[in-house]
């Protein structure tokens, strides 16, 4: 019994110091380097725009977008690591969105491809064939 009770003693401590952590993070404001990287991530973010990633993995834009948009509450209240979170939520959504947009393409160009080598090989078979190959 007396190692469930510290346990749970250790836990509550640990819940009562990462909420401090936060509350006096929070008191400080938003450092400077979050700023920068905050101001930094937007620009990449909108930069996207109309772009080939922002057309083959939209999805996954708007969801930065809404990550730079969670930042900015971040920063209006204050809150360095909400603002930190959503900034680094950010980076890895434009990331993805490269990825994924050249995953896509390359799925485009795989298709365009199989449908050639699907043309070629019914020439080739018209061929052997002894229809033409026109």
């Amino acid at each position: 019994m007396k190692k469930t009770s510290g346990a749970l003693l250790v836990t509550a401590l640990l819940c009562l110091c990462s909420t401090t952590v936060f509350a006096v993070d929070d008191a400080a404001g938003v450092l400077p380097t979050t700023m920068e990287k905050y101001k930094t991530t937007k620009e990449k973010v909108e930069a996207l725009t109309g772009t080939a990633v922002a057309k083959r993995a939209p999805e996954v834009v708007s969801d930065a977008g809404k990550s730079i948009a969670a930042a900015q509450e971040g920063l209006k209240s204050g809150s360095d690591s909400i603002t930190h979170e959503a900034v680094e939520k950010a980076l890895l959504q434009i990331t993805f969105a490269h990825v994924l947009a050249a995953e896509r393409g390359a799925e485009e160009l795989t298709a365009v491809a199989k449908a050639e080598l699907e043309k070629q090989e019914r020439r080739l078979s018209d061929i052997l064939a002894g229809k033409g190959g026109n």
